[in-house]
């Protein structure tokens, strides 16, 4: 069995709560792994960034002054998370369009994994991919991994993993196993169906087989439930939290690669909403997959 291996792993930084958050997750992961460490940032209006970092207020409207500032801070950030986690991390000053600078560093660098912080959405931006982080998340060729503000980072030891009757709900399993393994954490297999048919709940059992064999031959932890729901994403996501989990992984859907713009219903109201870090995969299918290094 191929298994993901990471090797590249990008943080972009915006020197937010959030942003921190992501950035203690995502170095406990490279440690977990051995992996190299990218911090991004990208020049942002001037209003982005904390006001305490100037003394003269009318630096704010400088780019070279933000520049030198934003850059010190990023080999802060560098350096002690370097002698933290005992990790080889490096940084990246960029300018223009955050989201798209983002996708194209996952090319440039060769990137497997990106963490991110994200402040949710509500209202508009529940159907319209207005933030940096969701455009991101339906636009990166790689896996990412959102975390809410006010998450206490912590190890990983125990991640859901939410089965239901779309089409490439399994796909997540391949992604998910190494991260397992790797950080010793327990899967939680957590069937969610709608409605109580019986037909549906042995179609889905078939399924929920299938991932509990592939668990049991990685040799991870596991444990196996199913929810009846109508509701599936406030479902995982109270399972999730429940049972006090550092990761809930989920799919996106190909309607977001060829717009841009939307998500699929479970993924969007999963990564808008969840207090949990979330993990959001894209299907592997046809012109879909993403590129992946496995040994």
């Amino acid at each position: 069995m191929n298994t993901t291996k990471l090797h590249q792993i990008l943080i972009p930084v915006d020197f937010s709560p959030s942003g921190e958050c992501a950035l203690e997750y995502g170095a406990y992961l490279a440690s977990k792994f051995n992996a190299n460490l990218i911090l991004l940032h990208i020049l942002e209006g001037a209003h982005k960034y904390p006001h305490d970092w100037f003394n003269d207020t009318n630096l704010l409207t400088n780019p070279v002054s933000i520049k030198i500032k934003a850059t010190k801070k990023l080999n802060e950030y560098a350096t002690t998370i370097a002698k933290k986690y005992g990790i080889h991390v490096q940084y990246i000053y960029s300018t223009g369009n955050p989201a798209q600078r983002i996708t194209e560093t996952v090319h440039e660098q060769n990137i497997d994994l990106i963490v991110m912080g994200t402040h949710g959405a509500n209202g508009f931006e529940e159907f319209f991919m207005g933030s940096n982080a969701h455009k991101v998340v339906t636009l990166s060729p790689c896996p990412v991994i959102t975390i809410r503000e006010g998450f206490s980072p912590s190890e990983i030891k125990s991640i859901v993993l939410p089965i239901d009757e779309s089409l490439h709900s399994r796909q997540k399993v391949n992604d998910i196993l190494p991260l397992a393994a790797q950080c010793h954490a327990v899967i939680h297999i957590l069937g969610l169906l709608k409605g109580i048919d019986e037909t549906d709940l042995a179609k889905l059992n078939i399924k929920l087989d299938t991932v509990e064999d592939a668990v049991k031959k990685a040799g991870v932890i596991y444990t196996r439930e199913v929810l009846h729901t109508d509701n599936i994403a406030l479902a995982a996501m109270k399972y999730a939290e429940d049972i006090h989990a550092e990761m809930l992984s989920t799919m996106t859907d190909h309607e977001s690669h060829l717009t841009g713009m939307f998500m699929g219903a479970f993924a969007q109201q999963i990564v808008n909403h969840s207090k949990v870090p979330v993990l959001s995969i894209k299907p592997m299918r046809g012109n879909y997959a993403y590129p992946r290094q496995t040994e």
